[in-house]
């Protein structure tokens, strides 16, 4: 952005633009519930003056950047490039993300006969057109533990070995073990909210409960659109804390605390009888005052001959949640220090990865695992690797970055 004037970040899903502070691939090309062509061209006839400010976006923009792009269909990769094309856009396109990870949704009504086929994104007809250069990142991020990321590696790409089984299983515990300084990753939300609830019950301090301001700034905002973008935010519009409490934080803010990591409130300053910000003490011992962060929904507009992002809505709260429990689905992004993972609920391509990967050490992780069905056989059944997946890296050239970055 500091090279480029004009840089637009789209998420693939309304989460995936949550997290990279961003708009939704879906809102910024004006693609409304549309997921094919034919059903976009007739949509387009009711809205000709929004695709006219569209093309004066992409007149001036430099560089579109598309986050998660596992999660693009072959059809939605066909209707930006129909954009692009109408718009004459001139501009670069990077896409980030990994098809090993979450694919695209299939919707009510499609073939599950032909599952995979034509789903991904490099399946649609209009990939090639782009020209990709392929470019891998072959560091570790996360752990410097080499074997445990070798074994993820691994994971990843649906290599179950025998190594890859016996780690794991060295890993299993005989049930989930709360103490204060670990977190467990849950499949779904009823066991998150449970644990939560349960180890915050138990602590003798008063409860206290830190209400969102939300606030709207475009009076044609759709509610339930609203609703939605709420719903996948990692703040919540209700935090229901005290002090004692064991907490995670949510955002990154550099040189104060980083999102996964942990701590314990310290404090609860108010004033005029609200919550104006936290104490906590971070597991390193450090003291932070937490405020409250402010998050936007946006949207790009035209200023002058310039884009800009300009906020429709915004919610704001302390970056905060109960560090006891979490949902595999909202601890994307985070790196957790000490760790249970509950795999009893796996249900999507990619999930066992995602929480495994969560871990920064190894020696700090643990994994549990309650059902008859035997281990081996369970993990066989939720490591699922597409065939179309598995060609695609195959029959690609890939240009790897293994300096850090």
């Amino acid at each position: 952005k500091s090279e480029l004037k004009n840089v637009v970040v789209l998420g693939s899903t309304g989460i995936a633009a949550v997290n990279v502070g961003g708009v939704s691939v879906h809102s910024f090309f004006k693609f409304g519930i549309c997921s094919n062509l034919d059903e976009l061209r007739g949509y387009d006839r009711k809205q000709r003056g929004k695709l006219g400010e569209l093309k004066k976006m992409l007149d001036v923009c430099d560089l579109i950047v598309i986050d998660e792009i596992s999660m693009i269909s072959a059809g939605l990769m066909d209707m930006i490039y129909y954009r692009l094309m109408s718009s004459r856009f001139v501009g670069r396109v990077m896409l980030v993300g990994d098809f090993y990870q979450l694919p695209p949704v299939r919707k009510n009504g499609e073939d599950g006969s032909s599952l995979f086929k034509f789903l991904y994104a490099f399946n649609s007809s209009s990939w090639h057109e782009f020209e990709f250069k392929n470019i891998e990142l072959v560091v570790s991020k996360r752990t410097k533990d080499k074997k445990f990321y070798d074994i993820l590696s691994m994971l990843r790409v649906g290599r179950l070995s025998e190594e890859v089984f016996s780690y794991i299983e060295n890993l299993l515990v005989p049930s989930v073990q709360v103490d204060d300084d670990t977190s467990v990753l849950f499949g779904r939300n009823y066991e998150a909210d449970e644990l939560n609830n349960k180890m915050l019950s138990k602590l003798p301090a008063p409860l206290e409960r830190a209400e969102a301001l939300v606030e709207i700034y475009d009076e044609n905002l759709n509610e339930n659109a609203l609703d939605r973008w709420i719903a996948n935010l990692y703040a919540p519009e209700i935090l229901n804390i005290k002090i004692g409490a064991k907490v995670i934080f949510t955002v990154n803010k550099w040189g104060e605390y980083y999102n996964g990591e942990r701590g314990q409130i310290m404090q609860i300053l108010k004033e005029n009888g609200e919550i104006k910000s936290v104490i906590v003490q971070k597991a390193n011992g450090e003291i932070v005052e937490v405020e409250r962060t402010r998050f936007d929904m946006s949207e790009f507009v035209m200023a002058g001959e310039h884009l800009e992002e300009r906020a429709r809505a915004s919610l704001t709260q302390f970056p905060l949640k109960l560090a006891y429990a979490i949902t595999i689905h909202k601890s994307q992004g985070m790196s957790i220090e000490n760790l249970v993972c509950d795999l009893n609920h796996i249900f999507a391509n990619g999930q066992l990865y995602v929480a495994l990967s969560r871990a920064i050490d190894p020696k700090k992780l643990r994994i549990f695992y309650g059902k008859s069905r035997p281990f081996r056989e369970y993990l066989q059944s939720v490591v699922k690797i597409d065939e179309e997946v598995e060609k695609f890296y195959l029959e690609n050239k890939f240009e790897n970055i293994k300096e850090d970055v």
